[in-house]
């Protein structure tokens, strides 16, 4: 989309990203012990616990919960950096969510890396490169006023809604599925929801902050070559001038045609 005029950009980057990853210990002792897991985590279930319980794998602790995940693997591992589903059977054998303030803090790709190196402390090795499933990409404004409602946004997205408090529009939504773009009160949904307040450290202040934000996942990141970290890192530039430049844009009041859409 048109972005706002870049004097008012206080920040961009990824804000989560979704990855799977092929690692086997390839007939080497592995350091995670699956048995010793399961039977803790059967623990837990047992006392009716609804606190994980604190482990440490590869010199790295970790929060094991007490139920597997949705997704169908039987051990959730938390930290300050990752959310780590995984199974002893399972293929992709992990799949990774990247936290919030680590991926700020230390970047996508720094935290791949991070990743691979507690992998193989535990004698994992990659079997076939890892796979993206999604990247969200954020970019957070000052905007003291806002001068855009909902007809002043021309998409290919057919789907669109809008969220209030007391009357007041707080976030436009775009889209479904595998390209969603939400353009939202940030400062708002830090108090309301995230309790997020480290932005505004990041940002120098804690007011008036808006966010855009596109949520792209595997089929489209497909379409750009986007497969792993070494393609995201080349072609992320060709996604973002799709997504700002074609896909939905942001006009003036003043501009003609701002209610039009066309279809995806």
């Amino acid at each position: 989309m048109t972005l706002p005029n870049s004097k008012g950009l206080l920040l961009h980057g990824i804000d989560t990203l979704q990855c799977a990853y092929y690692l086997s210990s390839l007939g080497r002792s592995c350091g995670i012990d699956f048995t010793e897991l399961r039977t803790l985590r059967e623990t837990l279930r047992n006392r009716k616990s609804k606190d994980p319980e604190m482990i440490t794998l590869g010199d790295t602790p970790f929060l094991l919960a007490s139920h597997g995940t949705s997704s169908g693997y039987p051990f959730l591992l938390t930290n300050e950096d990752f959310k780590i589903e995984c199974g002893e059977f399972n293929s992709p054998s992990f799949f990774v969510t990247f936290k919030s303030q680590a991926l700020w803090k230390e970047t996508a790709y720094a935290l791949h890396g991070k990743f691979l190196a507690w992998a193989a402390n535990l004698g994992f090795k990659a079997i076939r490169p890892e796979t993206l499933s999604r990247v969200d990409y954020c970019f957070d404004y000052h905007l003291p006023e806002i001068d855009f409602n909902e007809d002043s946004f021309v998409s290919r997205s057919t789907k669109d809604s809008q969220h209030r408090e007391n009357g007041k529009v707080q976030t436009f939504t775009l889209g479904r599925g595998d390209i969603v773009l939400r353009i939202y009160d940030k400062v708002a949904e830090i108090a309301e929801q995230s309790d997020k307040v480290w932005f505004f450290e990041l940002w120098k202040q804690d007011q008036d902050v808006w966010r855009i934000e596109w949520q792209v996942r595997k089929p489209i990141l497909k379409q750009f070559g986007i497969a792993a970290f070494d393609s995201l890192r080349q072609s992320h530039g060709d996604l973002l001038r799709y997504l700002a430049e074609e896909h939905t844009t942001l006009r003036s009041r003043t501009e003609k045609g701002t209610t039009s859409r066309s279809n995806t």
